[in-house]
């Protein structure tokens, strides 16, 4: 990385290509693929076992995210609905107030 050097970059190949492991020693896996009329399809594709771990992995990640997100949304809308019921407690003493405003302005008229 950020060098231009060509004996630099060429070391660097060796070493990683002295790294490789191979290709995979497991049989490939055989998937039959149906479609309607057409007949049958032969795919083949290999089992890497640590791919299969790390997609577990990030299956138990993704989960805990989903979770983490309801978690989230579910307090977001608690002080939502906290927030419009305190809007609609000062909205119904105002009407209140007003109303009694009036009310006792004409009572004191008739007294």
């Amino acid at each position: 990385m950020e060098s231009e050097d060509l004996n630099v970059i060429k070391a660097k190949m060796n070493e990683l290509k002295a790294r490789d492991p191979g290709a995979f020693a497991a049989d490939p896996m055989l998937v039959e693929v149906k479609e309607a009329g057409v007949g049958i399809e032969m795919a083949a594709a290999g089992a890497n076992p640590q791919f299969l771990e790390v997609e577990k992995r990030l299956d138990k990640i993704e989960k805990k995210l989903e979770f983490v997100d309801a978690e989230i949304a579910q307090r977001v809308g608690r002080k939502i609905g906290r927030d419009i019921g305190i809007l609609y407690g000062l909205v119904a003493g105002l009407i209140v107030f007003v109303m009694l405003l009036f009310l006792l302005q004409k009572l004191m008229a008739l007294v």
